[in-house]
């Protein structure tokens, strides 16, 4: 199909449809060769693998698929290099490797349900990583967590869903070393002890959360602290891997509130979802 429109405004056009509608992207490739290199990349800047069925995103589901299948392709390589945004759990990691080396370009990640001796840890550590939501305790095994690791340089969101046997500071406080820490979240309720020290030693943090099933409430006094109901992992990260409001976003949103005075100040405070 010939332009109509001038080629940098056509160009804008397809890739705000492709960013905003990501599920228009199939067809958008069947435009014109100049929209399938504009909006190809798209496709692959939010990549899922699990095992589980991904409720009302059957398409990144499809792409997943097809990754795993298609690695050793130059084209794919390429295309690679595009994902910005990568959700992983499963408990098989050797298909995996491959992409993992070359999504070099990562930002957001998600990998949990690992074998503890996958190796995953050299394969992520040159990603320019932002966000990531694991278990530090796995990803490092049989080493302890080293905190000051560049796995950590760029990282400003940090999930843990490790177990805290260990109720005391001292044997989490490499958590400060991180350098841009300003979200911290915790899957599992921690010993207060332990709330306590980041909020304290960790020099930029924003936020910290507690996600519960059944959030209790906890006895802190910092305005930075808060206690949500964890919402749906994949539906939340997909959320916010597509521009919109995920867990952090509503967290800070009330954060603001609260400076504001619209709510309460003090004490833990139960956020909904």
């Amino acid at each position: 199909m010939p332009p109509v429109l001038p080629m940098d405004i056509e160009r804008e056009v397809f890739e705000a449809t492709a960013y905003f509608h990501h599920k228009s992207i199939p067809t958008l490739l069947l435009v014109a060769h100049r929209v399938k290199k504009w909006v190809e990349p798209l496709l692959y800047r939010v990549v899922v693998f699990t095992h589980a069925r991904v409720r009302n995103d059957d398409f990144t589901t499809r792409l997943s698929i097809a990754l795993q299948s298609r690695t050793r392709s130059h084209s794919d390589s390429d295309l690679l290099r595009h994902v910005h945004h990568l959700l992983f759990t499963q408990t098989d990691s050797r298909p995996l490797h491959e992409v993992l080396a070359k999504c070099t370009a990562v930002q957001n990640l998600v990998l949990l349900h690992f074998p503890r001796d996958s190796g995953f840890l050299p394969l992520i550590s040159g990603m320019p990583l932002r966000r990531l939501t694991t278990t530090l305790s796995d990803l490092f095994f049989p080493a302890p967590i080293d905190f000051a690791h560049p796995l950590f340089a760029h990282l400003t969101h940090l999930e843990l869903v490790d177990n805290f046997r260990q109720s005391d500071w001292d044997g989490w406080k490499g958590l400060a070393l991180i350098p841009n820490l300003t979200h911290l979240a915790f899957l599992f309720e921690i010993p207060a002890p332990i709330i306590n020290g980041a909020l304290a030693d960790c020099p930029a943090l924003q936020i910290l959360i507690i996600l519960e099933s059944w959030p209790t409430e906890v006895s802190v006094q910092d305005p930075r602290f808060l206690i949500m109901k964890a919402p749906p992992l994949f539906e939340d990260w997909n959320i916010g891997a597509r521009g919109g409001d995920d867990l952090w976003v509503r967290a800070e949103k009330f954060i603001a509130r609260r400076k504001s005075s619209e709510v309460e100040r003090g004490g833990s405070i139960l956020v909904d979802p």
